[in-house]
C-alpha cells in the first residue's frame, strides 16, 4: 500500500527541550532533580485528566516550590527550542504527503510551542495531541483515538518518534515506523520509503 501520511512526534523530533532550565528556575541544580519524579502528575496533565491548577499543586508537592499559576506557566513552557533542520525536512515531506503531529503534550506546552514556533504552522489542523485525545503514548487508546480522528489507514502511514516503545506500539496497529535518532538517519530512512 502506498504511503500517504507521515506522522511526526514533536519533542526531540521537531522541537527540542531542556528541563534543566525549569529546574534552575525553581531553585535546583540540574543533577538534583529530574522529570521522572513528577511523572505521575505530568502524565495525568498530558492526558487531560487534571486541570492546570491541579497540575501546579501536584508539582509543588513533588518539587517543593511556590509560584503563581501565571509564573509557573511561563517557566514550565520556556524550555523549548526549534530543531530547524528537522522542521525543514518535515516541510519538504509535506509537499507530497499529508503530515501530522502526534505528541504527548499538555495545555500549557502546546499553545506556547504553536505560538513561539510559527514554522510548525504548515501542519495546519493535523494535530493529534495527548491532552485532547485523553491518553498518552504508548497507551494503545491514543493510537486508536488518533486513527479515528483523521480516519487514518495505518498501512498508508509512517510514524517518526524518538522513543522505540512508541514506534513498537504504532507497528502493532500497522503503521510503518522510524525511530528518530538524528537528522541524517531519519532523512535516509524517509528517502528509502518516500519520494522526496
Amino acid at each position: 500500500m502506498a504511503i500517504k501520511n507521515v506522522i511526526f512526534d514533536l519533542g526531540k523530533v521537531l522541537i527540542d527541550y531542556d528541563f534543566d532550565i525549569f529546574f534552575g528556575e525553581i531553585g535546583y541544580k540540574p543533577e538534583e532533580r529530574n522529570l521522572d519524579e513528577g511523572l505521575d502528575p505530568i502524565l495525568d496533565f498530558e492526558s487531560g485528566k487534571i486541570s492546570k491548577i491541579e497540575f501546579l499543586e501536584q508539582m509543588k508537592d513533588v518539587y517543593n516550590f511556590s509560584l503563581s499559576l501565571e509564573k509557573f506557566e511561563i517557566i514550565w513552557a520556556e524550555v523549548f527550542s526549534e530543531m530547524e533542520n528537522m522542521l525543514a525536512l518535515a516541510r519538504k515531506v509535506s509537499e507530497n504527503y499529508k503530515v501530522f503531529i502526534f505528541s504527548n503534550t499538555d495545555e500549557i506546552h502546546f499553545p506556547y510551542i504553536w505560538e513561539k514556533f510559527p514554522k510548525l504552522h504548515f501542519f495546519n489542523e493535523n494535530l493529534m495531541l495527548s491532552y485532547e485525545l485523553n491518553s498518552v503514548k504508548p497507551d494503545k487508546e491514543i493510537y486508536q483515538n488518533a486513527i479515528e480522528k483523521f480516519s487514518l489507514v495505518p498501512e498508508e502511514s509512517i510514524f517518526i518518534d524518538d522513543r522505540p516503545i512508541n514506534i513498537k506500539v504504532a507497528q502493532e496497529f500497522g503503521f510503518d515506523g522510524i525511530i528518530h535518532r538524528d537528522l541524517e538517519t531519519t532523512n535516509l530512512e524517509l528517502k528509502k520509503k518516500l519520494k522526496i
